[in-house]
């Protein structure tokens, strides 16, 4: 009796082992020990070659952890002795690249003007270029980088120029009744009758003589001073205007604008107020 309740009794622990592992089973027939045996040395294997290759790849893995430090610690030499050579540092050449961009937005800013708000801005055109010309004479233009970008705003500059205008007027049709004086002290003109010798000067090339104008005549109503004029205030003289730095920086040069001039300058030494000169190169 109790041979036969072991057997059952073992035969209830192989009915619960083979239900347990029925997932694991690739059919529903019962092995025998050599397809166990032959099965768990065959996993045990693919186990052993899965950690040998593991092993092999961490091994890999470390030696270009290894290489990358090995060639970053080159990199970071070989910028090191650049800087040296540049006379400065890393954060130096962080921040004149900050600078460029700084300036490449201020260029930026202007390309968005219309043609007539840029004329009147021009100035700055000269004073970004004046800036970028002192940046290209630090030795940190000399990176490629740095190359490129100012080759890029030098670029920008050129096509605000090109975008700038020669001069900035209206325009005016004279009718009958009209003399300078009265077309000068017009709200939509001038509002000031005294700057009809502006309209004058500035129309030189088809008013010969400014008590004598047309109807249907076209003038020029100037406004903004051009790169080669100046618009004459009071107390002005012609050996002042070109010692200016602007001009020519050298008031002996004054005969230069007298002779461009003859025009609309009967005495050398009487000029006006609100005469338009113009400047030669």
């Amino acid at each position: 009796m109790r041979s036969i309740i072991k057997i059952a009794s073992v035969f209830a622990l192989i009915l619960t082992l083979t239900l347990s592992v029925a997932a694991f089973a690739q059919s529903c027939r019962e092995w025998t020990m050599d397809e166990y045996n032959a099965k768990m040395a065959d996993l045990q294997k693919r186990e052993a070659d899965a950690k040998a290759e593991m092993a092999t790849l961490d091994k890999e893995i470390a030696t270009l952890k290894d290489e990358i430090a090995t060639a970053e610690k080159a990199t970071a030499d070989e910028w090191q002795a650049i800087y040296t050579l540049l006379g400065t540092d890393e954060a130096g050449v962080n921040q004149f690249g900050s600078d460029l961009g700084a300036l490449e937005a201020k260029v930026d800013e202007l390309s968005g003007l219309t043609p007539e708000e840029l004329f009147q801005r021009r100035k700055e055109i000269d004073q970004l270029e004046e800036q970028l010309n002192g940046y290209k004479g630090n030795n940190i233009a000399l990176l490629s980088s740095m190359q490129d970008k100012i080759a890029v705003i030098e670029g920008k500059i050129s096509q605000l120029r090109a975008s700038l205008p020669k001069a900035v007027y209206d325009e005016y049709t004279v009718v009958k009744g009209d003399y300078l004086w009265k077309i000068a002290g017009k709200e939509d003109i001038y509002s000031d009758p005294y700057q009809w010798i502006r309209i004058y000067t500035y129309n030189r090339d088809q008013i010969k003589d400014p008590d004598m104008i047309y109807p249907e005549q076209i003038f020029k109503i100037q406004r903004g001073v051009g790169a080669n004029e100046y618009l004459v205030v009071k107390g002005d003289f012609l050996y002042k205007i070109a010692g200016k730095a602007e001009i020519f920086n050298d008031p002996t040069k004054w005969t230069k604008i007298y002779e461009a001039n003859s025009t609309v300058i009967k005495d050398k030494n009487e000029i006006y107020p609100h005469q338009v000169l113009i400047i030669p190169e």
